[in-house]
């Protein structure tokens, strides 16, 4: 499955969660691709940057605290139940859920 398709849909809706889970979420998503070479079109395939850099802008505990809300978000648009990820990184929340999504289509 994980088709080029499936990935571009999902990762719409990962980025929707990013804005949509973060205060000023467009601001710094720009922020984050201006000064960390980050593409909103590539996040699904590497979450890690995301995930790394947004600590890097915002600390760990607040970069904590948008994860989770973003993760929140994004399963929830997806139809999972986000308990099943709480303890995972973000990078393998995002992954998980990427897999769970391209299973459902």
């Amino acid at each position: 499955m994980n088709s080029d398709e499936d990935k571009r849909r999902f990762n719409i809706m990962l980025v929707e969660s990013i804005l949509e889970g973060l205060d000023f979420g467009e601001i710094v998503l720009r922020f984050l691709e201006l000064n960390f070479n980050l593409d909103r079109k590539q996040i699904t395939d590497n979450p890690e940057l995301f995930a790394r850099n947004l600590e890097k802008t915002l600390g760990p505990w607040m970069a904590k605290i948008f994860e989770e809300n973003i993760l929140q978000i994004l399963y929830r648009k997806i139809g999972i139940d986000y308990m099943e990820v709480k303890e995972l990184t973000f990078s393998e929340a995002v992954k998980k859920a990427f897999k769970k999504y391209s299973k459902q289509l």
